[in-house]
């Protein structure tokens, strides 16, 4: 088993974890402040932070493999592993889920705000505004009507 090798790797993949977690606060804060400008730079940096993380999530999962630890948790590696030989994977392993944590409340906070101002404006949870009308003009069974359809 080769813990130093892996525990080497996870070093960046946390402070990658941590500089993320981050920049869901700081997009969390820029859909607060209202500031599209702001927003669009925000979203835009997180969208190339998700693509960075999926690689990172699948050189850990390589890594993870190649050091023995295959399909096992952090809690099984550290059980796995005598004290000597756990070196900085226990504080990084911490500091992996506090980061993971905080990624996680920051978007949700994000998710809702955004929803919220979506109900605000009258838009259905699940995507934009139901048009009234199919795109061969007949009204949608669901729509309330409109006066050009009456019967007269």
């Amino acid at each position: 088993m080769d813990a130093k090798r892996f525990s080497a790797f996870l070093g960046g993949y946390v402070d990658f974890l941590e500089e993320m977690a981050a920049g869901e606060s700081e997009k969390y804060s820029a859909l607060i402040s209202y500031n599209p400008k702001r927003v669009d730079k925000m979203v835009s940096r997180q969208q190339a932070m998700n693509m960075r993380l999926t690689q990172l999530e699948e050189q850990r999962e390589k890594e993870q493999e190649a050091a023995g630890f295959g399909g096992l948790t952090f809690s099984q590696i550290l059980a796995r592993l005598d004290k000597a030989d756990q070196g900085e994977l226990p504080e990084q392993f911490r500091r992996f889920g506090k980061a993971v944590d905080e990624i996680k409340y920051f978007n949700e906070k994000s998710i809702a705000f955004v929803k919220e101002g979506m109900r605000l404006m009258g838009m259905p949870e699940e995507g934009a505004p139901v048009a009234p009308y199919t795109h061969g003009g007949r009204q949608r069974p669901e729509s309330g009507g409109s006066i050009f359809e009456a019967k007269i």
